[in-house]
């Protein structure tokens, strides 16, 4: 057995096993883990060794580290999945393993990161914005606790929506940190393998330094990650532009378009979110632009890193004003042609198995921080951390570059 292995929280998951494949573990995920469930339903995930002897017996993973890849399943809640996280990182600890951590690219919990009582929060400013979180538990530092308790020694995830509250709910729950003085919180910045896709992949048009392409952050809170991806691109020519968001209710939205949008005027545009559960913000930015007089871009494309394609994400993001729909697959159930219904013949999904191993290489047994890895010299290098997939029906399959340009103009 590998001194560093790999395992899931769900038999044969494409991703961790994609993971593992990426960083040449040479032993299948079924033949280092049994993922066990007894009658009454209680998960009893089992270690498995050859050869046990008195020596051996409890110390079969002794100096050894153990990454736990976890992400979406279509047979299990996030909560059951979460569960079957506290008791593999468990299992990994009480038989000897010398480090354990967790690889969640959509990290659980994290949007629930403050409730009444929470006032080291961005977005706590008053009674009002602490009153509605009245009666609500903060779940993220929960989460962080009971992964803590299980043994888990650092948490490896992509684009977080809050990556500084996260870190400093992480650094609370673990103030020592762990004995590896490898981050407790690890975030890994995603801009680079974007900004490689869209100088790659053919759909905007790069002469001059991008005096044709213009970014939109579609609220205030992506607007960090969009001017990364621009300035990653190296489009210095191209605009940016942000859109404020208001929230009617619950899922009612509206976008106020700022002053500048005339500057999306005949351009090819990119609006760059983290997250899509119901596409409302997103087809609410869509709509505005589109029935803007000011503003008539030549293509619109949107890129999202955590998609879950819901039927109302479907429905939002099927508007005949977008050319594609770009998302990486850190919930791979976004893969699903069934799923993506409709949305086949426009969306495009970068599978980052390779980068997230690469990282777990660097970050976890190397104890380098993800920012001295994947900064802007990192981009042209980023061609082999993902592939590209997408179905039949999207133009742009079996298309070069050129070709691929010549459908969007």
């Amino acid at each position: 057995m590998n001194k560093n292995i790999i395992v899931s929280n769900v038999s044969d998951e494409s991703f961790a096993l994609g993971v593992g494949y990426a960083h040449s573990q040479e032993i299948d995920i079924s033949d280092l883990i049994a993922l066990k469930s007894f009658i009454n339903n209680e998960f009893c995930p089992r270690f498995l060794q050859d050869h046990v002897t008195e020596e051996t017996l409890g110390h079969g993973l002794k100096g050894k580290s153990v990454y736990i890849v976890s992400t979406h399943s279509a047979y299990y809640s996030r909560n059951e999945l979460a569960m079957r996280n506290y008791l593999i990182a468990s299992a990994a600890k009480e038989n000897g393993a010398e480090f354990v951590a967790l690889v969640e690219p959509d990290l659980f919990y994290s949007a629930q990161d403050r409730g009444p009582r929470t006032l080291d929060h961005p977005q706590v400013s008053d009674f009002a914005s602490r009153e509605k979180f009245v009666g609500q538990p903060c779940s993220a530092e929960m989460y962080a606790q009971l992964l803590k308790t299980s043994g888990v020694d650092s948490v490896m995830t992509v684009h977080n929506h809050k990556p500084e509250v996260m870190r400093n709910i992480y650094q609370k729950v673990y103030p020592t940190g762990n004995s590896h003085k490898i981050p407790v919180f690890l975030n890994l910045d995603i801009s680079p393998l974007i900004a490689n896709y869209i100088l790659r992949s053919g759909l905007v048009r790069l002469w001059n330094y991008g005096e044709h392409v213009g970014f939109v952050a579609p609220d205030e809170g992506a607007v960090d990650f969009v001017k990364r991806v621009r300035e990653f691109t190296g489009l210095h020519n191209s605009v940016l532009v942000t859109f404020k968001k208001t929230r009617m209710g619950q899922r009612d939205v509206k976008v106020d378009l700022s002053e500048d949008v005339e500057l999306l005027k005949g351009k090819d545009i990119f609006i760059l979110d983290d997250m899509v559960r119901t596409g409302g913000t997103i087809a609410a930015n869509i709509n505005a632009i589109s029935e803007s007089k000011s503003c008539r871009p030549a293509n619109i494309f949107f890129y999202s890193t955590h998609s879950t394609i819901s039927p109302e994400a479907r429905e939002n993001l099927n508007s005949p004003h977008l050319n594609q729909f770009i998302t990486s697959n850190t919930i791979p159930s976004v893969l699903n042609r069934d799923i993506q219904g409709r949305l086949r013949k426009k969306i495009v999904v970068l599978k980052i198995e390779k980068w997230i191993a690469n990282a777990i290489r660097h970050c976890l047994e190397e104890a380098r921080y993800p920012d001295e890895i994947y900064g802007i010299n990192s981009v042209t290098q980023s061609d082999d951390f993902y592939e590209v997939d997408l179905s039949t029906k999207n133009p742009l399959h079996n298309k070069s570059r050129v070709q691929q340009y010549e459908l969007t103009i």
